[in-house]
């Protein structure tokens, strides 16, 4: 616990210009790569798309998102998977406006099919890493990013439950407001 307390202190203590406020996102993302039972439900489709917002102080930054991705559910066809997500994101600053950051948190997942019996739903985490370049516009502050995020959840329905992991490469943008 007192290292842990240490690397936040530490990563909380670099100095770097001031920065506070909320923002708003949007972020495109790859097919989902997932393990081999949640295939045997429901197979990822296409692209994902993730709606984010959150407020930075300094280089924390607390962050809500909501992830979307198209699924061919085995006995039901075309369904779309959720994610909905609140997470802790640091920061570190590299340097000309460019930070690399790491990301963790819990998420509530639910896959709805045509038979409500049959929906699962499910609590498990996220977590992810990736790059940040920050843009200081004149009336808003923003940023380019790219990460990966991996998600596992346990789903469960009234037949059973499965262990389902995604792992999710993205790119996007932020807007302060």
């Amino acid at each position: 616990m007192k290292s842990a307390l240490l690397v936040a202190s530490s990563i909380m203590a670099i100095s770097t210009v001031a920065s506070a406020g909320g923002y708003l996102g949007l972020g495109l993302g790859t097919q989902p790569s997932v393990n081999d039972e949640t295939a045997g439900i429901a197979t990822p489709s296409g692209r994902s798309l993730r709606g984010l917002g959150g407020i930075r102080f300094a280089n924390v930054s607390l962050e809500g998102a909501l992830n979307g991705f198209d699924v061919i559910a085995k006995h039901n066809g075309p369904t779309t998977e959720y994610q909905l997500s609140a997470a802790l994101k640091l920061s570190l600053p590299l340097g000309n406006n460019f930070e690399a950051f790491g990301r963790g948190g819990l998420e509530r997942t639910w896959l709805n099919v045509d038979d409500s019996r049959l929906d699962y739903t499910g609590n498990g985490f996220l977590v992810g890493a990736g790059f940040e370049y920050r843009l200081n516009a004149i009336l808003a502050s923003g940023s380019l990013f790219v990460d990966y995020n991996f998600h596992h959840t346990t789903l469960e329905n009234s037949v059973g439950k499965l262990d389902s992991t995604s792992g999710v490469w993205g790119i996007g943008f932020t807007v302060g407001i």
